[in-house]
């Protein structure tokens, strides 16, 4: 056995459950946050598309319906054009029901400025306005000024001082400004509310109004990053397309969860994880993270200690039996986790792991101890590599993990060198060194995955981070889940999207 180092997310870590990892007064803050906002990595922007529906559109030329909770409706004094309001040091809220199923949400929106905002001056004002949604982010919390100052108020703004809104302050107020405001957010559920609201402060002589709301809500076709901690037993949750973090998916320990290992989608879109140490796979809902039941029970169809999970091209749900128990890949039902047989044992195998399936059916899998990688046909018989014996397909590798890429090619995760090999997936013939050792900062892993957007993600587990690269060429592109916002990655999966198959599987 060469170089099989057992750390916290180690594939025995089962004997390890629980080891620790080690000015301007006058500034317009608005101005600023925007441009923050529109920075974008656009390579990886290009990979993201999404379905958007119109929910709500208001100009308020009719009044303004009851889902808002204070109805005035105002002309201005040039132009009469119609928008809600004025309003000051009052709160103002948009109540939306019935929405279609979604992930993200976009309002747009005409914010009105009215009469003497200061900015942040701190005698006179600060002269904030907030936006938050109810049990999500504070969209904007910022300060506006219509003064002419050296750090310029009135920045970002479409209309200034035309409608007939006069100077009150004797500084030079423009006593008017239009804002066109956009903000995008994660958002599930059927029922929205956003907070306007501008808080109160040394003066009350500031007004402001809302018109051309307009609210759009999106499908995204790619799904979010899910990455097991195997030190609280956990499943957390990141943003898929910006690998912030979003929330704790499964709580430490649901449904008797102890040390989980890998994490697989189902057909039914359900969650599958192997619990190793309670020696079990549990099924989670694929939405939520809520528990629903043990899939696969202790013992059955002599199963050990479940390691890596796939499910196969006829539906079945496959599973590594790593430990203590048959040394080989058995096979359940996918509908009722009722044990099936044995599909694949011996020819090499020892300790199997990590597992991929090729377009044909063919099933590749990780022996950890054997230190090789075998394969087996769709009926589960050794099939080897020319000139290898019994299944071996990759011999004398101290492989942990492996993957099928969009090229067809078998890629693997090696324990020795901390890096990822690259295999012709027919004849088992080395190409090149994919992903160098160290690269990145990459120093511990026992998993990786093909995103949605086509790049390889690989979970670091003692920083702690996860870890993007180049699809095309392996090249390090950035740490996408940085130190600090989760804890022990250990594996990782995407949730489902129309972007990218089940981990495994033959990428097209």
């Amino acid at each position: 056995m060469k170089g099989w180092r057992l750390g916290c997310a180690a594939l025995a870590a089962w004997w390890l459950v629980g080891c620790m990892g080690g000015p301007d007064e006058q500034a317009d803050s608005f101005a600023e946050q925007a441009e923050s906002a529109s920075v974008e990595q656009e390579s990886v922007e290009a990979q993201w598309k999404h379905e958007e529906k119109k929910v709500y559109s208001e100009n308020f030329g009719k009044g303004a319906g009851p889902e808002w909770s204070h109805r005035t409706v105002s002309r201005t004094r040039k132009g009469e054009r119609k928008f809600l309001g004025p309003f000051s040091e009052q709160e103002v809220t948009l109540n939306l029901s019935g929405l279609p199923d979604h992930d993200e949400v976009e309002v747009q929106l005409e914010l009105f400025v009215l009469k003497s905002w200061d900015g942040n001056d701190t005698t006179k004002g600060p002269g904030r306005w907030v936006a938050s949604v109810d049990d999500g982010p504070v969209l904007l919390d910022a300060t506006f000024s219509n003064l002419q100052a050296s750090h310029p108020g009135l920045t970002g703004a479409s209309m200034k001082g035309t409608l007939g809104y006069r100077d009150e302050s004797g500084d030079g107020s423009k006593g008017y400004t239009i804002y066109p405001l956009s903000f995008t957010f994660r958002h599930t559920g059927d029922r929205l509310t956003l907070r306007f609201a501008d808080p109160p402060r040394g003066e009350a002589n500031e007004q402001w109004g809302l018109d051309s709301v307009k609210v759009k809500v999106r499908k995204k076709k790619g799904g979010d990053l899910l990455v097991s901690n195997n030190v609280n037993s956990s499943v957390l949750r990141y943003d898929g397309k910006t690998g912030d973090f979003v929330g704790v998916f499964i709580p430490p320990g649901a449904g008797g969860l102890n040390n989980p290992q890998e994490l697989v989608y189902g057909p039914d879109g359900n969650l599958y994880i192997a619990s190793f140490a309670s020696r079990e796979v549990l099924r989670f809902n694929g939405k939520t993270g809520a528990f629903i039941d043990i899939f696969v029970p202790v013992g059955s169809g002599g199963l050990g200690f479940p390691g890596g999970l796939i499910f196969g091209p006829d539906g079945n749900l496959y599973v590594a039996d790593s430990f203590g128990g048959t040394n080989s890949v058995l096979r359940y039902d996918g509908t009722t986790g009722a044990f099936i047989d044995v599909f694949a044992s011996g020819g090499g195998l020892l300790v199997p792991q990590k597992m991929a399936f090729d377009k044909k059916g063919n099933l590749f899998v990780v022996s950890i101890i054997g230190n090789n990688v075998v394969r087996y046909d769709e009926n589960g018989a050794p099939f080897p590599a020319a000139g290898q014996p019994g299944a071996i397909f990759i011999p004398d590798i101290d492989a942990v993990t492996i993957a099928i890429g969009k090229d067809h090619k078998l890629y693997v995760g090696t324990t020795a060198g901390d890096d990822v090999l690259r295999f012709n997936a027919k004849t088992g013939a080395f190409i090149d060194v994919f992903v160098e050792s160290g690269s990145g900062g990459l120093t511990d892993f026992v998993d990786m995955e093909f995103g949605p957007d086509g790049n390889l993600y690989i979970p670091d587990f003692l920083p702690a981070t996860v870890l993007r690269f180049s699809g095309k060429t392996g090249n390090f592109i950035d740490v996408f889940v940085p130190a600090g916002t989760g804890a022990n990655a250990a594996t990782l999966t995407f949730m489902p999207s129309k972007r990218n198959k089940p981990h495994g599987h033959e990428a097209n």
